[in-house]
Order: C-alpha cells, then sequence, then structure tokens
C-alpha cells in the first residue's frame, strides 16, 4: 500500500482494530475520521455502530449494560445495573472482542478507551496503541495500559496537556489535535448512499437565515450540559433569550421543554437531538457547551469563540481541560451557568484565534498514517510523526498577541504550515 508516499506492507490485510467506547460520542467520531484516511485497513468494534459508521467494517459488541425499568419508567431514563449481571455483560463484550482477535489476528488495535479491553489485548499478544483523553488517568489499570501500548494518542494539543502528566507519558504520547470529523452529516451521506432527498436537505443551512441577529448555539445534553441539569433549569435558557435580544439562540440536544412551550420567544429555537452538530456549529457566531474533547475539537475546527462550561467528570478531565483553554485565552469559562449573559458573550467574542490554533485539520491523516506505520512496520517514520515545536512556538505567540490586545490578523493555518516557528508580526505600536 502507498499512503502519503510511503510504502506499506499489510502482511496479508491483517486489520488494525478500532475499539470504540460507546459512553460519550466522541470515541466514535474520532474513530470514524481516522479509519475513513485508509479505507479497508481499519475495522471498528463497539456498540451500536451499525448505520453510524458510513461504510467501513465493524464488529458489533453486546452493550455490557444491562437495564432495568418499571411501569413508571421509560426505556430512555433507565438507569444502569451494576450488578453480577453486568458483569456477565462484560464478559460477553470481552469474549466477542478475544474471537475477532482469533479470526482476525490484527496487526495492531487502536483502543479508545477501556483499559480491560487493553489488558485483554496484550494478554493475546495483540500490539495496543492507547487513547489518553484529558484528565488525570494516573491510577494502577491505565497507567498499566499506557506503559504496555506502542504508544499513547492524545486528541488535543500538547499545550492543553495537564501539568500533573508524568515525563515518561509525556514522552510516550503522540498529539493529534483535531481528531474530529468535519462535514460530518454530508460525508455519511455519500458513503451510506441516502436517498437524494436527504443529501439536498444536509445542503441547507443548518440555522435558519437570520441577517439582523448574530447566532449563539449552546449545545445541551448527556454529552456536554448535563441533560437532567438542564432540563432542571429550562427557565434559563428563557432568561439567556430575554438577555440577549439582539441574538438568536439556537439549543441543540435537547427538545423544548413543555414549561416554556407557550411562552418561548422568537429568538430562541430548540432543535433537539442532531446528527450533524457540525452544520450548527459552522453557521454560528459564538458557541456555549461542556469541555468534551469531541465538542472542543469541532468548535476548534471551524474556528469559533468558545463559552465553555465544564462538567464534573470521574477524572477531572474536563474542568483540567477547561483550566488550560483559560490560561491560553482560549476560550471564556463559566463553571455555572452565566449569570450575565451580555458580558459573557461580549468576553467570548474576543477570543477565538487561540482555539483555532489548537487545531490540525491534518490530524485525522497524520494519526492514519502513525497506525499504519506501526502496523506494517514504518515504525520509525511513525514515530516521527507528531507534532513539532514549531506549532508550539507559533501558538505561544498567538498568545502572547491575544494577551496584548492586538489584532490577530495572521491565519493560524499559516502558522500551522510545516510547523513554522517564527513569531507572527506585531503590530507596530
Amino acid at each position: 500500500m502507498i499512503y502519503h508516499g510511503k510504502t506499506y506492507q499489510n502482511s496479508g490485510c491483517r486489520p488494525i482494530g478500532i475499539y470504540v467506547d460507546h459512553h460519550g460520542e466522541g470515541h466514535r467520531q474520532r474513530a470514524i475520521a481516522i479509519a475513513r484516511q485508509a479505507p479497508g485497513y481499519f475495522t471498528l468494534l463497539g456498540t451500536g455502530l451499525k448505520g453510524k459508521s458510513e461504510a467501513l467494517p465493524i464488529v458489533d459488541l453486546p452493550d455490557e449494560l444491562y437495564f432495568h425499568t418499571n411501569a413508571s419508567t421509560s426505556a430512555s431514563a433507565a438507569e444502569p445495573d451494576f450488578s453480577a449481571q453486568n458483569r456477565l455483560g462484560r464478559q460477553h463484550r470481552l469474549q466477542r472482542i478475544a474471537e475477532w482477535i482469533d479470526i482476525a489476528d490484527p496487526a495492531l488495535l487502536l483502543i479508545d478507551s477501556c483499559v480491560e479491553v487493553a489488558s485483554l489485548a496484550q494478554l493475546k499478544g495483540v500490539p495496543t496503541v492507547y487513547m489518553r483523553l484529558s484528565g488525570k488517568h494516573y491510577d494502577p489499570a491505565h497507567l498499566r495500559a499506557f506503559a504496555g501500548a506502542e504508544a499513547v494518542l492524545c486528541p488535543f494539543h500538547p499545550l492543553l496537556e495537564s501539568e500533573a502528566t508524568p515525563q515518561w507519558l509525556r514522552a510516550h504520547s503522540r498529539y493529534f489535535p483535531g481528531l474530529t470529523q468535519k462535514d460530518n452529516f454530508l460525508h455519511t451521506a455519500a458513503n451510506t448512499k441516502i436517498s437524494a432527498e436527504k443529501a439536498a436537505a444536509a445542503q441547507k443551512p443548518a440555522l435558519p437565515a437570520a441577517p439582523q441577529r448574530r447566532t449563539l448555539l449552546i449545545v445541551t445534553g448527556h454529552e456536554c450540559l448535563g441533560k437532567r441539569h438542564m432540563s432542571a433549569k429550562a427557565h434559563q435558557f428563557l432568561k439567556a433569550a430575554q438577555a440577549l435580544p439582539d441574538w438568536q439562540l439556537h439549543i441543540i440536544g435537547q427538545a423544548c421543554p413543555r414549561t416554556i412551550e407557550t411562552a418561548c420567544p422568537d429568538n430562541l429555537h430548540f432543535h433537539g437531538w442532531v446528527e450533524h452538530m457540525e452544520d450548527f456549529i459552522n453557521k454560528a457566531d459564538l458557541v456555549a457547551g461542556a469541555a468534551s474533547d469531541c465538542l472542543i475539537s469541532a468548535i476548534a475546527a471551524a474556528g469559533k469563540p468558545f463559552i465553555c462550561m465544564p462538567q464534573q467528570r470521574p477524572f477531572g478531565e474536563q474542568y483540567e481541560k477547561a483550566g488550560r483553554l483559560a490560561r491560553l485565552h482560549a476560550a471564556t469559562i463559566c463553571r455555572n451557568w452565566p449569570r450575565n449573559w451580555q458580558k459573557t458573550v461580549q468576553k467570548a467574542m474576543k477570543h477565538g484565534a487561540v482555539l483555532a490554533a489548537l487545531h490540525d485539520d491534518n490530524a485525522p491523516a497524520l494519526a492514519a498514517e502513525f497506525l499504519l506505520g506501526l502496523a506494517y512496520g514504518n515504525r520509525q517514520a511513525a514515530y516521527n510523526t507528531a507534532i513539532g515545536g514549531g506549532l508550539a512556538a507559533s501558538l505561544t505567540a498567538i498568545v502572547r498577541e491575544n494577551r496584548a490586545g492586538r489584532p490577530l490578523k495572521h491565519s493560524a493555518a499559516l502558522w500551522r504550515k510545516n510547523g513554522a516557528k517564527q513569531q507572527p508580526p506585531r503590530k507596530a505600536a
């Protein structure tokens, strides 16, 4: 195989597996973004991938969670049962992965992310690469998974790395900021051959035209601001819309609450769950949401200002990421729902260029090249595929300009090109 000018021998088409954790949409988005770079070489393993993974090969895994419901509880509100049945579900899941390993004999397994799967693969003698997300994953299980992997992939810029990360783990990590799907919905339409009507509908603007008002997109729901939290405070959407009469507020991830259906102002719009979040982000002037890696990558790819409202997570990853964004002046951080939307919006609109510079459009291709090199023998070239010091130096210059209040006229993409080390020129005093 010739890929990006390099030749790879795939030893009889032994696949590269990508394990996709089903607790969070970002895992699937990253897997597809990488796998689509080299069709036929990657196989996705996960739950609920059927119909949601384009034309890529998949292995459907049983869900590890058993849910219990009663007459007063809907399926959507079911609670996971972490009991003996749950352990049985996990055993069935791991057994299915082991069967695939025995049959497919994969050359490499990218794990995004599960320490049990990493242990299984290593016991089966399969080389692994582990996807490390933000946060303090320094418990013994994660450290063993990191140390036992051929390499560790990070879907964020090294400047967003935690200060507490051990030096050996930094050296073992490869950073690919931008592992997200651009134009995801349109790409899916082309690969799954959906109807011409749906493809044409995807070409239409996601947000209604409102030339006299700017657009604030608020991304809510389980993946971002917390479905229960937002539902309990539905009246806050009303207050936000009333505080920003010159803005159109579009809410995705949550349907219009019944409590405000009849009193919803004309600048407040609820869209519920959407398949094409990127379209909404591209049309917005400002985006508000949680500090998830997936959402931050999508916003950075579009170059939009960001109001970051981090959520509580087991490893503190969102608060850690929010803190790093704040130090870089890359986003406006709100640990609680903003009390003064006017001031928050005005402050947020001053940022955006720094966050855009934290994204690399070539990250999926570079990550795929890295994995192909590890799997099929070009290991030295693979280890050289990573962000160099040039990008860090150029971004430092961007931050310096932003803090000084000088206009950011130069394209962040131009500064990223070939790891350019020169600093952008300052405006004359």
